[in-house]
């Protein structure tokens, strides 16, 4: 039988919590009289400076150098370095899960499965079907310590009923590690020892004595993934109403007579727990423990100074493309990061392209190897260079399984609505009067895939600073194209005061959120005021916690036709201030079908240099397949359209979290990609010196950023644009 809401207000839908039978550490019974609002406030300083001191037991394996990058001469073609033998984790012999809490909130653990078959072969069954993805931080406890001793989860769902997620059967104890800091464990009921299922606890403390009984060492936390599950564990904790939630985390949220029980948005929800590599892989998702950081070529000298046209250098998951362009030396400098920032040693080394060199053209890239959904798009991509263009002009030819195909000469090879019969290995060669050069070959993989599965845009944001009036940040976007129909449910969010608490300054005090289809108003805000709705689909489509129901960021929920839609956000107060502007895809997955509205577009226009921030738009790309998106940052072609204070010359640069991707200063006028422009509505730019900047790319699901900056500094009006190629 349902349990009554925590804190049940008399007309508050934010959050019902359903007493569900669950497996568990020893948990402390409720009477009815202790199933009311009583919280745990975070440790004082001092104990948080004891708690971080405490030795890291099971902590280990931070990025290494293993074998310093030798000088290396280049004189015929590209030469590649595999960074695997020079970089590692040392003692990870186990399979890695990537336990996902946010931004910068990422948690690697290495599985013991020698140590614990039963209970680790168990644990990897729910990560491998997704069944963490979107559940909750449960459970913080002292066990009558000072300090927090486990933080658990694995059991509830992010839903209004915090509903139990779906169980396998139970699997015996295999209690043969003790349960120092930095382990994970599975939990079982206290009385059970062969009863784990699908829970688990991060030790934060030694709890071999706090925990009798024997518990299943499932785990080790690697690097310093344990500063993320200590920064959880200071979480507030409220009592709910039954046993399994009696200590249930919180943030944002301190109960008041008006607003008693928290929102989903107050939860500490696991976003994903996913098996990942040691190494970025070439061809996929490139999540992994590791990643790289090259420098630009540079000079050794006092300033470092970056030196360009002597190498290009490309990176394609664990393997560095070293490119000659002209005879010169130079050095670079390698390392490894992992996934909460540390980094390895550096290892520095000379590049030297000597006077015998043969510089017919040269690839600067070289095209990478994808899997695409039957129906998609994909995009290959082998710029090259070879002496000055205007005197030995370049001619691209693509090849398919070596044979020339019919393609405009670019160094771009588009393909739209791919077929069984498209997969194959693609090359490119490039020629001018002083050779050819043939790139590295790339494989094409063409997939049945439904529909749900595809790679789609599912979120879409963009940040800035913006004033009360005179700069209000303004963004448009479109739902749907000709293939499709019906409507979509959206959250649409303008966020000022929370994105404090994400370290971001200057935020914008009070924004005043309005949207238009057309040049019809369909919605307004000022204040969110913990709306049931919006904290409902914030939790389902993954969107960060607002700071507490009377924060004054703006939001609306609502369900939209095809069409172009424009956001303004102004500030309320007097001033200017950063702010980001959202808009989701609340569309639940298993609804999707080929005729499903999608996100397909998002533009923002903002002020860009002159001290100002840059203009920075990010996306999410979802389902199991990449997705192609054509991004460009507009500047000198504003002009055309009236606006007299337009950036000179805008920069975009592309990211997947921190990880540099792709970059574009001036986009040269390469007509295929004016045609694919043309043919999804994009204004068309010039074809000839101009200094707007485009990038076409074919990426993986994941998270990315594409920021727009003024290289002239002089500071204007930019334009940066998203657009899906299907």
């Amino acid at each position: 039988m349902p349990s009554p809401r925590l804190g049940h207000p008399p007309a508050s839908p934010a959050l019902r919590l359903t007493a569900v039978a669950t497996s568990g550490l020893a948990f402390p019974r409720l009477s009815p009289k202790s199933c009311t609002m009583k919280l745990r406030l975070p440790l004082p300083l001092a104990l948080v400076s004891v708690l971080f001191a405490l030795p890291a037991a099971a902590q280990t394996s931070l990025p290494t150098l293993s074998r310093p990058i030798t000088d290396q001469i280049v004189n015929r073609g590209a030469v590649q370095i595999d960074l695997t033998t020079h970089f590692g984790v040392p003692g990870v012999v186990g399979q890695v899960v990537q336990f996902n809490f946010g931004p910068q909130s990422r948690v690697n653990v290495e599985v013991q499965s020698a140590a614990a078959p039963l209970n680790a072969a168990n644990f990897l069954s729910y990560v491998s079907r997704n069944a963490y993805d979107g559940t909750i931080l449960h459970r913080i406890d002292n066990l009558g310590t000072t300090v927090p001793a486990l933080v658990q989860g694995g059991g509830f769902s992010a839903t209004v009923n915090l509903t139990s997620i779906e169980r396998s059967a139970p699997v015996a104890l295999e209690a043969r590690l003790p349960l120092v800091r930095g382990t994970l464990a599975a939990a079982r009921p206290a009385g059970d020892p062969n009863g784990a299922t699908s829970e688990w606890f991060f030790n934060t403390i030694d709890n071999s004595a706090n925990l009798p009984g024997g518990y299943s060492v499932i785990g080790r936390v690697m690097g310093t993934g344990m500063t993320v599950i200590d920064a959880l564990a200071q979480s507030t904790t409220i009592a709910g109403p039954n046993a399994d939630l009696a200590k249930l985390p919180v943030r944002g949220f301190t109960p008041t007579p008006a607003q008693p029980s928290p929102s989903l948005a107050n939860l500490l929800t696991l976003s994903t727990a996913r098996v990942i590599p040691v190494y970025p892989q070439a061809v996929g998702d490139p999540t992994a423990v590791l990643s790289f950081r090259i420098s630009p070529p540079f000079l050794p000298n006092l300033s470092n100074q970056v030196v360009s046209g002597i190498i290009a250098t490309s990176l394609t998951g664990s393997t560095l493309t070293i490119t000659p362009l002209a005879v010169g030396s130079v050095f670079l400098e390698v390392s490894a990061l992992d996934s909460n920032g540390n980094s390895s040693l550096i290892t520095r080394f000379q590049v030297t392209v000597p006077p015998e060199s043969v510089l017919a053209p040269v690839f600067t890239a070289h095209p990478v190897s994808q899997t695409v959904a039957i129906g998609g798009s994909a995009v290959f991509h082998a710029p090259a260079t070879g002496g000055a263009a205007d005197i030995f002009p370049l001619s691209y030819q693509w090849v398919k399984n070596g044979v020339p195909l019919n393609a405009p000469s670019s160094p771009f090879l588009v393909l739209r609505n791919v077929a069984a019969s498209d997969a194959g290995t693609y090359a490119c060669r490039v020629s001018n009067s002083l050779g050819t050069s043939v790139s590295l070959p790339a494989t094409l993989a063409a997939l049945p895939t439904p529909a749900n599965a595809r790679g789609r845009l599912v979120n879409l944001a963009v940040r800035t600073d913006a004033d009360e009036f005179f700069e209000p940040l303004i963004v448009g976007f479109a739902i749907g194209d000709a293939l499709t129909n019906g409507t979509k449910p959206l959250l649409v969010r303008g966020v000022g005061p929370s994105l404090a608490a994400l370290a971001v300054p200057n935020v914008m005090a009070d924004p005043v959120l309005k949207m238009f289809r057309d040049s019809l108003q369909v919605a307004q805000n000022d204040n969110w005021l913990g709306d049931p709705l919006i904290a409902a689909r914030s939790a389902q489509v993954g969107a960060f916690a607002l700071t507490g129901n009377d924060s004054l960021d703006a939001a609306v929920a609502l369900t939209s036709p095809n069409g172009s839609y424009t956001i303004q956000i102004t500030n309320k107060e007097e001033g200017r201030g950063n702010v980001l502007a959202e808009v989701y895809d609340a569309t639940p997955a298993a609804e999707i079908t080929d005729s499903t509205p999608r996100l397909i577009n998002v533009s923002a226009r903002a002020k860009v240099g002159d001290g100002r921030s840059a203009l920075i738009a990010g996306f999410v790309v979802a389902g199991n397949t990449p997705a192609t998106v054509l991004v460009r940052a507009v500047g000198p072609a504003l002009a055309a359209f009236g606006v007299d204070d337009a950036a000179g010359d805008p920069k975009l640069e592309m990211f997947r979290g921190t990880t540099f991707l792709a970059e574009n200063n001036d986009w040269n006028g390469d007509r295929q990609v004016a045609a694919l422009a043309a043919s999804i509505g994009a204004f068309p730019l010039p074809l000839t010196g101009s200094k707007d900047a485009v990038l076409l790319l074919t990426l993986p699901p994941g998270t990315y950023t594409a920021q727009a900056s003024d290289t002239d500094r002089r500071g204007g009006s930019a334009l940066l644009e998203v657009y899906e190629i299907r």
